[in-house]
C-alpha cells in the first residue's frame, strides 16, 4: 500500500493565507493521484475557531481528493475536551476521518493497515496520553500498525525536557510512526519515523527555505519518498555592517532585495540586519522604507562589537569581579556623603539581604551616638 504523508496546512493562516490554500491543495490532490490513502499529521487549520469562508474552502478542497484521508487534530485546532475542533468538524462534513484516542483499520488490495490516531496534547501530558492509549489499544493480527501523532519530540527541539522521546517511541513497536508539528522534514528510526513538515511558511526562519512537500511511504519496501510541491520562493539572508550610517544600512538592504527579486521576483523575504551604527545612531532612527513581501529584523546596535570588546580587555586587565565592580561604584557614589561607617561593610549587609542591613545602620546609628557622648562628656546635675 502506498501511503501519503501529508501535515501542517495552516488553512487560514493570516499572514500568507492564499499561498497556504494552494499549496495544501496541490499537496492533498497529488498525493491522492499518487497514493492509496492519505495520512494527515495535524494542524489543517491554523487557528481553533476558522472563519467560515476558510471552513468552506477546506470542505471545497478535500471533496477533490480521490483517497480516504485520516487525520489528527493539531495544537492549533485543540479545544477543550467538550468542544468541537475544527479537523473534527471536517470529519463531520464527511470529507476525513477524525481520529483521536481511537484506532481504526482500513483494508486495500488485501492489505490491512491498523492506524492508531492521538491528537496533541499539551507536552507535560503527552507521555501520559500515549500510555493510556497503548493499554486500550489491541493491535489486529497482520495489519501494518501505524502511529499517527502531532507532537513535540525530545531529541529533535532545543533543550527538550518533557517531550516525547524517540527512544520511548520506538519501544511501542509500531511499523510506522507519523508526527506533525515540527515545519521541517525529517526521518528517523530507520525511516519508521517520519516527519513530513509544513506545506507553507509560517515562521520566516533560514530552516524554512528547505523546499516543502509530503511523502509516500510504501509498506511493502518499508522505503519513502518526498514529493516536493511547487511553492512561492522564500530567501532568509543576513546583512552585516559595522559603523555604518543610515545611508549604507539602506544601501545594503535595497541592494540585497534587488538581488533576491532578480531570482524570484514573487519571492518572500526575510532579512536580518545585525552589527552596529555610527557612534551617535540609533537603529529606532533607521526608517527602513516597505517593501512587499518582505520582512525584516533589525537587531542592529548602536555600540560596536570592537567598543564592547574594549570594554571586556579592560575589565579583565583590573581583575574586578562583579562583586568588586559594584563595590567600587557604589564608594564612588557615596564618597563624601556617607562618612560615619565604611561603604563596604554597607554593600556588605545590602548583599545579605534588608533585615541585615536594617540592623546594620541601628547599630552603627547607636555607636555614633555613644560616640557623640564621649566627646562632649556627661550631663551632671545638681546637688
Amino acid at each position: 500500500m502506498r501511503i501519503a504523508i501529508v501535515s501542517d496546512t495552516h488553512l487560514g493562516y493570516a499572514r500568507f493565507e492564499k499561498d497556504a490554500f494552494v499549496q495544501a491543495e496541490r499537496a492533498l490532490l497529488d498525493a491522492s493521484e499518487k497514493a492509496d490513502i492519505i495520512l494527515f499529521a495535524g494542524d489543517v487549520f491554523d487557528v481553533k475557531i476558522p472563519k467560515l469562508e476558510t471552513l468552506d474552502e477546506a470542505i471545497s478542497i478535500f471533496r477533490k481528493v480521490k483517497v480516504p484521508v485520516f487525520a489528527i487534530h493539531g495544537n492549533h485546532e485543540r479545544r477543550t475536551k467538550d468542544q468541537v475542533n475544527p479537523a473534527k468538524l471536517l470529519s463531520s462534513a464527511g470529507v476525513l476521518h477524525y481520529l483521536h484516542s481511537v484506532s481504526t483499520s482500513y483494508e486495500y488490495h488485501d492489505e490491512k493497515i491498523q492506524i492508531l490516531g492521538i491528537g496533541n496534547v499539551p507536552d507535560e501530558y503527552a507521555d501520559e496520553a500515549v500510555k493510556n492509549c497503548m493499554k486500550r489499544f489491541v493491535p489486529e493480527k497482520g495489519a501494518f500498525k501505524i502511529l499517527l501523532i502531532h507532537q513535540a519530540i525530545r531529541e529533535l527541539i532545543p533543550h527538550g525536557k518533557n517531550e516525547l522521546s524517540l527512544e520511548y517511541l520506538e519501544s511501542l513497536g509500531f511499523d510506522l510512526i507519523v508526527n506533525g508539528h515540527i515545519h521541517g522534514k525529517e526521518i528517523r528510526m530507520g525511516g519508521k519515523f517520519i516527519i513530513p513538515g509544513s506545506t507553507v511558511i509560517t515562521q520566516l526562519k533560514k530552516e524554512e527555505m528547505e523546499q516543502k512537500g509530503y511523502f509516500i511511504f510504501d509498506t511493502a519496501t518499508r522505503q519513502s519518498d518526498f514529493i516536493p510541491i511547487e511553492c512561492r520562493l522564500f530567501f532568509f539572508e543576513e546583512i552585516e555592517v559595522k559603523d555604518a550610517s543610515s545611508n549604507e544600512v539602506l544601501e545594503a538592504v535595497r541592494n540585497k532585495i534587488e538581488e533576491l527579486r532578480s531570482r524570484g521576483p514573487d519571492a518572500l523575504i526575510a532579512l536580518k540586519i545585525n552589527g552596529a551604527l555610527k557612534e551617535g545612531l540609533s537603529a529606532k532612527d533607521l526608517r527602513i522604507p516597505d517593501y512587499e513581501h518582505v520582512f525584516i529584523d533589525n537587531r542592529l546596535d548602536t555600540k560596536s562589537l570592537d567598543a564592547k570588546l574594549e570594554t571586556i580587555r579592560n575589565l579583565r586587565q583590573e581583575k574586578l569581579s562583579v562583586r568588586e565592580l559594584a563595590l567600587k561604584e557604589l564608594e564612588e557614589k557615596t564618597k563624601g556623603k556617607i562618612t560615619s561607617f565604611d561603604s563596604s561593610g554597607l554593600f556588605a549587609k545590602l548583599v545579605e539581604g534588608a533585615d541585615e542591613t536594617l540592623a546594620y545602620l541601628e547599630k552603627e546609628n547607636d555607636k555614633l551616638k555613644n560616640e557623640g557622648k564621649d566627646d562632649h562628656g556627661e550631663t551632671s546635675t545638681g546637688s
